[in-house]
């Protein structure tokens, strides 16, 4: 050390594997010209060097080691696909290479086998490399520092078997910690406090997973903390549940995942970030759980409903929703029959969305179903029996029947108003739909005074920017072009497609649909050859 702090001019010194900058930090020279390499899979190392992160392989270099390793410039192709599918990782390569060597098998039948079976081959001793950690095979190798890092936290083996049960995809930690209590204990008491970062950082300290900020598609400025798994890291995590562990395993990510997720994802787009960050956990957690017990099974149709209402809302998903809302319904009805307010609930949205699909029929049908159901359980004049009541009343106007949706649509007004108040948002839902029936009415007068009353409740409520006040906006547009203002139309319409595509963005179906009806008044306004009547 002497020697080195007063020349080591030409000297490189490699500190080979070191597990974390404390370790080796009395043997770095202080002075002198001597150079450092460090090799380590610790991430923390900024304040005694400059880090440069070593990733996996492209599956385009992957794919050149395999037809150089095995002498096989034939299997191009699917050289490149093997590499993608052992996810750029070199020690695996090698073990695929050597396989395929020994066995002489093609890399394609290679690849089928893996994918049947990707532990067996992980962790086959013959085709380990010799010069690799004494013959350490990929599976042992990362189980090997999965124990490791249960020594530096006692969640982190648990908290990285449990994200091995997902989809190969970002993890939001607030799985963890905003559903700690339901994975039990000691799970839960171990994420309190900062342990789930500690937890993290154990993991993080032998590259088990990557810590990423994910920003929200929509809006990049909402970052969501995840952790992310390489799946060959997964495939070896996994092998720590048998059977039947494992689906008690899921049972509590579902949970979780119940907890966590936003109950109210249809109204409020502020809670479609987190929806995102959830949604491709959710469909393999639920495909995956096999026989569930009465409870976990009516947790499962909970979180396909509210799935089910993100991608109708958000996405404009109809085909995908309604697959969904079935799902959750069946389940209710299996399990609580007919008339519970779960599966009527399940059956309410599977209407809002035939509906929406302008499957009236059939969302006529399910509404008065609904709507007897709410009737028994809730009674004439509850606030959830009024919802109904305007859902089934914006379907008969739909159909026509314009006196019978009248009807409905100013009794539940009256229970609205009664139950919420005159300045309520469910208030002004109510007076959207009643004004759309007077208008087909042909009663633009008073079309216009209650869509401008609900214009008017939802500024208020929501504040000028929140996607409630869209769908009233335009309905004013549209009363307004029927009597001619054209410019306060063109306006009200324009105001609404700003917020639109600001939330939903500009290939949302409603977007392009604003888009349209803001083209025709502007059409019409150039024209001036009088009132016109725009769909609604």
């Amino acid at each position: 050390m002497e020697r080195l702090a007063q020349d080591g001019d030409g000297i490189l010194l490699i500190y080979d594997n070191a597990v974390e900058a404390d370790a080796i930090r009395p043997y770095l020279p202080r002075g002198g010209a001597a150079r450092v390499l460090v090799t380590s899979n610790a991430h923390v190392w900024r304040d005694i060097a400059a880090p440069i992160q070593i990733g996996v392989w492209p599956k385009e270099v992957g794919g050149e080691f395999f037809v150089r390793r095995t002498s096989r410039a034939g299997e191009r192709d699917a050289a490149v696909e093997l590499s993608e599918l052992l996810g750029g990782l070199p020690l695996a390569h090698e073990q695929a290479a050597a396989y395929c060597e020994r066995l002489e098998i093609p890399l394609a039948e290679y690849a089928r086998r893996f994918d049947a079976e990707p532990a067996r081959l992980l962790d086959a001793d013959k085709d380990a490399p010799a010069e690799y950690h004494d013959k350490l095979t990929v599976a042992k190798t990362f189980a090997l520092a999965i124990e490791a890092a249960a020594k530096l936290h006692p969640a982190a083996e648990p908290l990285i078997v449990y994200a091995a049960l997902l989809a190969p995809e970002p993890i939001p930690l607030l799985l963890f910690s905003e559903g700690r209590e339901h994975f039990g204990e000691p799970f839960a008491s171990a994420f309190a406090g900062d342990g789930l970062d500690e937890a993290v950082a154990a993991l993080r300290a032998f590259a088990l997973v990557d810590r990423e900020s994910i920003p929200d598609e929509r809006d990049p400025a909402i970052m969501t903390a995840s952790i992310r798994l390489h799946r060959l890291v997964r495939e070896v995590a996994a092998l720590h549940f048998d059977r039947d562990s494992a689906s008690i395993a899921r049972g509590h990510l579902i949970a979780a995942v119940a907890a966590v997720y936003p109950e109210q994802v249809f109204h409020d787009a502020s809670a479609w970030p987190r929806a995102r960050r959830l949604d491709p956990l959710v469909m393999k957690l639920v495909t995956d759980i096999g026989s569930p017990s009465q409870d976990l099974a009516l947790l499962i149709s909970y979180v396909l409903d509210r799935l089910g209402s993100f991608r109708q809302r958000s996405l404009a998903d109809h085909n995908s929703a309604k697959i969904l809302f079935e799902k959750s319904l069946n389940i209710s009805k299996e399990i609580l029959g007919d008339d519970h307010s779960y599966t009527l609930r399940s059956q309410f949205n599977l209407a809002v969305l035939l509906e929406e699909a302008n499957d009236l029929n059939c969302a006529r049908v399910l509404y008065e179903k609904v709507l007897q159901g709410h009737e028994k359980i809730f009674g004439r004049d509850h606030p959830t029996t009024a919802l109904t009541l305007d859902c089934l009343a914006r379907v008969l106007c739909s159909q026509g029947d314009i006196a019978g949706a009248l009807q409905l649509s100013e009794r539940a007004l009256l229970i609205h108003e009664k139950a919420f108040g005159a300045e309520h948002e469910r208030t002004a839902t109510n007076l959207s739909n009643l004004a759309s029936i007077y208008r087909k009415k042909g009663d633009l007068i008073t079309a216009r005074k209650l869509c401008e009353r609900a214009v008017d409740i939802r500024e208020k409520v929501f504040g000028p920017e929140h996607l409630a006040n869209v769908y009233s906006l335009y309905a004013l547009a549209v009363v307004l072009t029927s009597v001619g203002e054209y410019a306060e139309a063109f306006h009200r319409c324009e105001r609404s497609l700003e917020i639109l595509e600001k939330v939903c963005g500009t290939e949302h179906p409603d977007s392009i649909v604003v888009r349209r009806t803001l083209d025709q008044i502007a059409a019409l306004s150039s024209d001036s050859s009088g009132p016109s009547h725009l769909p609604s």
